[in-house]
C-alpha cells in the first residue's frame, strides 16, 4: 500500500488490528472489500466498492483490538463480558463521530455517506479521497510562501466555522488530519474526538501532544471554539517553523515556547501573520480568538487585495484529462482549451433522511440506490461520473441533454408509483471541473454542481425542476421541448441567488423505454442542409474547446435546422455561459477571413453583445413575461463587460442575474452592488466589486 493512499487518520503502521482485518473480496451489506487502507487502536479503514453505484469509497470499522477480535464467521465480540462494557461505550463513541459527520456538508471536510450497525460492530462509510497527509506532503513542497500557506489555512477555516455552528468541536485537529486530495486542495478528516459543545457529558481527555490546548487535557475543561482554533494555529506554527510547539501544559509554569514573530522564517511570514499565531496559542484560553470570524479577520485583513485573479482557481486548471464522449469520440480538456466542462447534472436528494432511524436509512438508501442503478444502467460509464451524496447522489452526464430528461423522467414516473421512498430532483446544466485522482477515478466539482443543488431544493417530494439554463438548451435542441416544461418562476437560494425554475410535465404520452442514450450516430435520413462535413469537423472542434464532450451532442442536435454554417454557429453559441467565449465562438478561429451567410461580422457581434446584455434569446419565454430593455445609464459595452465580469465568478448563472438586477436597478452603482451580493466566494467579488468600480470611470 502506498503512502499516497491512506485515509481517515489510518495510521499504516502494522499493529494488532492487522490479523483481524477482513480480506478483499468480503461484502458488508452493498460494500465490496477491495484492500486495507490502515487502522489504529480503535478501528481498521477499507477501501471498497459501492456494487450499486459502482464507486470506491472508505469503510471504516469500530474494532477495538484491546476490547475485542474477529470471530470465525466475520463478526466483532467483546474480548469478555467484562470488556463488554467498555466495548459498548467506544461503540457509542463510533456512531457519535458517524452523526457528527453526517451533519456537515462542506468541501473541506471529509463526508460520512451513512453508517450502520452489522457483524456485532458499526461502520461509517465515507467519500474516499486519494492523497497523502499534510505531514508527508509539506516537506515536499519547496519555496513554501505566505500566499500558499493562506490558500491552505483558508478552506480549512471554512470548514471548521461549518463544524462550530453545526455546534460541533473537531478537538484534534493536526497534520495526520488534514488530508491534501491530488489537486493540493485540503480536507479535514478523522473526527474520532469530535463532540457536541451542548452535550451534558465530559468531554474526554482525548490530547495531541504539541497540537492540543491545556483545557483539553480535563474533562471538565473550557472547551469551544478557540480549542479549535488553538490547535490549527499549532499546525500553522509546525508549518512556518518545521516543529510543533511544545505540550501546552508543560508551558503552564514557565512558557517555554519561542514565538513566532521571532522565529528565523518571520523574513518569508510577515509579522501579522505570524502574530495571528500567537495570538491563538495562548495559554489562556480566554485570550485567544474566540470564534473563527474573529481569527480570520486578524490573519487575513489583506489577503484579498494580494491574491491573483485565478487565486480562487485549484492546481487542476492546469490539468489535463481525456474523456471518452458518448459518440466514441476522445476529447481532451485541460490547460489552453478552458478550464470548465459544460454538462447536465442531476441532483437528487432523500427527503428527510437525517431524521429517519440507522435502520430505515439503511432500507432507503438500498432501495435509492437500486433504483438509480436500475434507471441507468444503459448508460455507458463513459458518458456520466456518479457521486454519492450520502442522503442522495449527483450525476454528470456528458451526453444528449434530451437523454438526461428522459432517464429523470423515468425515475419520476417509478418514484410516483409507491410512497415510501420520497426524492427531490433537480435538473441543471452548467460547468464542473473533472479530477483524475491517483488511483485513477474522477471526481467532479464546480458552480454546475452548487445550482443543480439550489435548484434541486425547490423541488417537491417526487418532484422533479430544472434550471433556466437547462430549459434553453432542451428547447432549443429539440422541436416543440417547451411543451414539457411548466414556468414556476423565480425562486432565492439562501445565499440570496436567484433561480428561474421550471417544473417538468410528466405526460403520459412519453415514448418507449429504450436506450437512447446510446443511440448517437448521426441519421442518414436527417434534414439536408448546405453544410460540408468539414464545416461540421471545424465547428465542433472549436465548440469542444468551450463545452467538451457536450458539443458533438449539441452539432447533430441542431445541424438539422441550421441552413448554413454561420447559421448553425449562432444556434450553438447559445449554449456557451461565458460572454466572452460565446464572442470568441461566434468570431470564430479565422474572424478576418471568415465568410458570413446574411449579416457582417461586426451586426453579428454587436447584437450578441446586446443579446448577452439583456437575455434575449429566439425562442419566447412560456410565461409572457418579455425581457428588459437596457436602461440609459447602462451602454450594451458596459452591459457585456459587467456580464464577463460576474462570469468570472460564478459562471452562466451571470446572464440571468444581470437581467434580473437590470429590471430593479436605478443606477450602475445600484446594479453592481446588486450583483455583488449573488457571489458567495469573498475573494471573488471583491475582486468583482474592484473591476467594477474601473467600468464606472
Amino acid at each position: 500500500m502506498s503512502d499516497t493512499q491512506t485515509i481517515s487518520g489510518a495510521s499504516k503502521a502494522e499493529g494488532p488490528w492487522v490479523v483481524h482485518a477482513l480480506k478483499p473480496g468480503h461484502g458488508i451489506m452493498e460494500y465490496m472489500v477491495e484492500r486495507t487502507l490502515g487502522g489504529g487502536g480503535f478501528g481498521i479503514t477499507y477501501l471498497a466498492r459501492d456494487e450499486n453505484l459502482n464507486l470506491p469509497v472508505a469503510v471504516k470499522e469500530y474494532l477495538p483490538t484491546d476490547l475485542a477480535l474477529r470471530a470465525d464467521d466475520g463478526s466483532v465480540r467483546p474480548l469478555s463480558d467484562e470488556h463488554k462494557e467498555q466495548f459498548d461505550w467506544g461503540l457509542e463513541r463510533f456512531l457519535a463521530e458517524a452523526r457528527a459527520l453526517a451533519t456537515f456538508r462542506h468541501p473541506n471536510i471529509v463526508r460520512a455517506l451513512r453508517y450502520f450497525p452489522a457483524n456485532g460492530t458499526a461502520y461509517i462509510v465515507m467519500e474516499f479521497e486519494s492523497g497523502e497527509s499534510l505531514k508527508k506532503w509539506l516537506p515536499r513542497q519547496n519555496n513554501f510562501t505566505r500566499s500558499n500557506l493562506l490558500k491552505l489555512i483558508q478552506p480549512l477555516l471554512d470548514g471548521l466555522e461549518t463544524i462550530h455552528k453545526a455546534g460541533y468541536l473537531h478537538r484534534d485537529i493536526k497534520p495526520d488530519n488534514i488530508y491534501m486530495r491530488s489537486d493540493n486542495t485540503p480536507v479535514l478528516i478523522d473526527f474520532g474526538s469530535a463532540r457536541s459543545t451542548n452535550s451534558e457529558r465530559d468531554m474526554t481527555s482525548i490530547v495531541s501532544p504539541g497540537f492540543a490546548p491545556l483545557e483539553q487535557y480535563q474533562s471538565k475543561g473550557n472547551q469551544g471554539p478557540w480549542t479549535d482554533l488553538y490547535s490549527l494555529a499549532a499546525v500553522m506554527y509546525w508549518m512556518v517553523s518545521g516543529v510543533k510547539p511544545p505540550n501546552s501544559i508543560e508551558r503552564l509554569k514557565q512558557d517555554c515556547m519561542q514565538p513566532a514573530t521571532q522565529l528565523e522564517c518571520r523574513s518569508r511570514y510577515d509579522e501579522s501573520l505570524l502574530g495571528a499565531i500567537d495570538w491563538a496559542l495562548n495559554p489562556d484560553e480566554s485570550k485567544r480568538p474566540q470564534t473563527v470570524a474573529e481569527f480570520r479577520r486578524r490573519l487575513l485583513p489583506d489577503a484579498m487585495a494580494e491574491q491573483p485573479e485565478s487565486a480562487n482557481q485549484t492546481t487542476a486548471d492546469n490539468m489535463v484529462w481525456d474523456i471518452t464522449t458518448p459518440s466514441g469520440k476522445s476529447t481532451q480538456t485541460g490547460e489552453g482549451q478552458g478550464n470548465n466542462l459544460v454538462c447536465s447534472i442531476l441532483f437528487l436528494d432523500i427527503v428527510a433522511y437525517s431524521k429517519t432511524s440507522v435502520n430505515e436509512q439503511y432500507q432507503l438508501k438500498s432501495n435509492f440506490n437500486q433504483l438509480i442503478a436500475g434507471k441507468l444502467a444503459h448508460v455507458p460509464d463513459s458518458a456520466r461520473i456518479t457521486l454519492d451524496t450520502g442522503d442522495g447522489a449527483v450525476i454528470c452526464f456528458m451526453g444528449d441533454p434530451e437523454e438526461v430528461l428522459y432517464a429523470a423522467r423515468d425515475i419520476q414516473r417509478t418514484l410516483a408509483g409507491q410512497s415510501r421512498l420520497q426524492v427531490r430532483m433537480g435538473l441543471h446544466i452548467g460547468p464542473v471541473r473533472i479530477l483524475n485522482d491517483l488511483n485513477g477515478h474522477n471526481n467532479v466539482i464546480g458552480d454546475g454542481i452548487n445550482v443543480a443543488q439550489r435548484v434541486m431544493s425547490f423541488a417537491d417530494s417526487n418532484s422533479l425542476v430544472v434550471s433556466r439554463a437547462f430549459y434553453e438548451i432542451t428547447s432549443c435542441i429539440s422541436s416543440g421541448g417547451e411543451r414539457g416544461f411548466s414556468y414556476l418562476g423565480e425562486r432565492r437560494d439562501k445565499h440570496d441567488r436567484v433561480h428561474e425554475i421550471y417544473a417538468v410535465l410528466n405526460t403520459a404520452s412519453e415514448e418507449t423505454a429504450e436506450d437512447r442514450t446510446l443511440n448517437l450516430a448521426d441519421n442518414s435520413q436527417s434534414m439536408h442542409n448546405s453544410i460540408d462535413a468539414d464545416s461540421l469537423a471545424n465547428l465542433e472542434k472549436e465548440l469542444t474547446h468551450y463545452l467538451g464532450p457536450l458539443a458533438p451532442v449539441l452539432i447533430r442536435k441542431l445541424k438539422s435546422r441550421a441552413a448554413d454554417a454561420g447559421t448553425l454557429r449562432t444556434l450553438l453559441a447559445q449554449s456557451i455561459g461565458n460572454p466572452q467565449q460565446r464572442a470568441e465562438f461566434l468570431q470564430g478561429p479565422h474572424s478576418n477571413s471568415r465568410n458570413h451567410d446574411s449579416r457582417s461580422k461586426t451586426n453579428l457581434h454587436n447584437s450578441t453583445l446586446a443579446d448577452a446584455a439583456t437575455g434575449i434569446h429566439e425562442h419566447s419565454h412560456p410565461s409572457g413575461v418579455s425581457a428588459p430593455s437596457i436602461p440609459s445609464w447602462l451602454s450594451s459595452d458596459s452591459a457585456n463587460q459587467l456580464e464577463m465580469q460576474l462570469a468570472k465568478a460564478i459562471g452562466p448563472m451571470a446572464k440571468l442575474l444581470l437581467k434580473k438586477e437590470l429590471r430593479k436597478a436605478s443606477s450602475f452603482v445600484n446594479l453592481c452592488s446588486a450583483l455583488a451580493q449573488h457571489i458567495d466566494n469573498l475573494q471573488a467579488r471583491a475582486e468583482f466589486i474592484k473591476n467594477t468600480q474601473q467600468l464606472r470611470h
